[in-house]
């Protein structure tokens, strides 16, 4: 092996909390409130090591609905203490699963109570006030809901998911493969010409016409890793921008990401060896769901004479029939542009990079005290939050992090300006809960639900794209 040659390394540990936990993501589940009642498959903590030479970097992705700035900062430097890897070379994401634990507070424009009446409803009803911007009562929600003890062992575990990957190194070589998945992502913001906003839960009866859709990113992105001398699948990170919930159960589940990364470790190992560590980055989400491709008469719509248990096992059923058949053609895409990869790098030279960015805040907007940020985050200037954007390159490929739950259209307008044709963007990157989604300003001349709840204000979408473009052009990809 060759010393200025590529070395890769991957590790995973249990994050799954004890069942009791508020789980995050939703006003109101379908069993009425926010508690767990039992764990319906794992939560994980996965890391993906690489380092060529002097320089190296790592990936953390966990299934969790986000990760605030300062678990970011503690799983940094719990892991650079004992490696050779830089802090600033530690990407820290999250899956945006809905079924997973409350993280941490969330920072939202509007009160808990203002955030219930402006949401959908599980029967697809959609209040008056649903589609307005209006000015609310800032608020964190979901504070006093995080299981602190479960939140100190998940930062543990997350850091010795790093450490592991570390230990694990060996000769390796990657490669990027991309394919069009139809049929799982979809608009989350369909405008109706009554001026509400369509959802496939509500009585067809009331369907008028629709005047705007968002569009989607139908692509599935991966990068790829394997060993040198035995071609054994080592590793890979998928990349897929769609929020991955599928329906409210009342339950722990890693959903969309889990159940895909589950199928494609199986599909993608060389006999008599381990499975890899397959990690999922989700992309831009903001304004994608699955909602519209989901078998709504079988996961969320009541029945009539059902009692209320009754139709929730019934919907719980129709939940894992659902996460199989879409995770399965999710799952299809990757395996598939796997088995048309050809060229496999050895020594495709790798760098790092963050660049801080201040986003404006709505006007009159005060973070709660409750709401958690790093040390260098309360630096931020005056109705600003200080996040920041982050580059791992490894020659012609680059991963992006970008803070909270950007939009589609945001994500399309960097990869327009990006000097990376290999480019996967991971959003809710290092940095949730005191900013949630990100809009562009079409978005907010619209409005409707997200850009009602976060803090961030128009504009900010703008803003980030240039930082993250700035940042991009920064670091040309290496000649192969």
């Amino acid at each position: 092996m060759n010393q200025e040659d590529l070395r890769a390394g991957a590790g995973e540990r249990t994050i799954t909390p004890p069942v009791g936990v508020t789980l995050a993501g939703w006003y109101e589940r379908a069993a009425g409130d926010n508690l767990s009642r039992y764990v319906r498959d794992e939560l994980r903590s996965k890391a993906l090591v690489l380092q060529q030479g002097r320089s190296a970097w790592a990936l953390i992705s966990n299934d969790l609905v986000g990760v605030d700035g300062l678990a970011t900062d503690r799983i940094r430097r719990g892991i650079a203490e004992q490696t050779d890897l830089s802090p600033d070379a530690i990407m820290v994401c999250a899956t945006h699963c809905h079924s997973g634990p409350v993280v941490c507070p969330v920072a939202a424009a509007m009160s808990w109570d203002e955030i219930g009446r402006s949401v959908v409803g599980a029967d697809g009803k959609v209040p008056d006030s649903y589609g307005k911007v209006e000015t609310g009562s800032a608020e964190a929600a979901w504070a006093g809901k995080v299981d602190l003890a479960w939140r100190e062992w998940f930062i543990s575990q997350a850091i010795e998911a790093g450490i592991s990957a570390w230990r694990a190194l060996r000769p390796a070589e990657l490669a990027f493969a991309e394919a069009k998945v139809d049929g799982v992502a979809s608009s989350r913001r369909v405008r109706l010409s009554d001026g509400t906003w369509a959802d496939p839960r509500r009585d067809p009866s009331q369907a008028t016409q629709v005047v705007s859709r968002t569009e989607i990113d139908p692509f599935v992105r991966m990068l790829l890793l394997r060993e040198q001398d035995s071609g054994a699948p080592l590793a890979a990170v998928v990349n897929y921008g769609s929020h991955p919930w599928i329906f409210s159960i009342p339950a722990i589940s890693a959903e969309l990401p889990g159940a895909t990364a589950e199928k494609v470790a199986a599909a993608w190992r060389a006999a008599d060896a381990a499975p890899p560590v397959v990690l999922f980055a989700t992309g831009p989400e903001g304004d994608a769901t699955l909602i519209w491709n989901v078998d709504i008469d079988q996961v969320w719509r009541m029945r009539p004479g059902e009692s209320p248990a009754e139709g929730l096992k019934r919907r719980e059923q129709g939940y894992d029939r659902e996460l199989d058949r879409l995770s399965g053609l999710l799952a299809e895409g990757v395996i598939g542009a796997i088995s048309q990869v050809q060229g496999w790098n050895r020594a495709p030279g790798l760098s790092a990079r963050r660049r801080p960015v201040a986003l404006p805040l709505k006007k009159g907007y005060v973070r709660p005290e409750e709401i958690l940020v790093a040390e260098w985050q309360k630096e931020a200037p005056p109705s600003r939050h200080l996040t920041e954007v982050q580059l791992l390159q490894a020659g012609q490929m680059a991963l992006l992090g970008l803070p909270g739950e950007t939009f589609v259209a945001l994500g399309r307008a960097i990869r327009d300006q990006a000097p990376f044709r290999e480019l996967l963007i991971a959003t809710l990157a290092n940095d949730s809960g005191a900013l949630s989604y990100i809009g562009d300003r079409a978005a907010y001349e619209l409005g409707g639900y997200e850009l009602m709840h976060t803090p961030i204000a128009a504009g900010g979408g703008e803003i980030l794209v240039e930082e993250a473009v700035l940042l991009l052009k920064a670091s040309v990809p290496f000649s192969q």
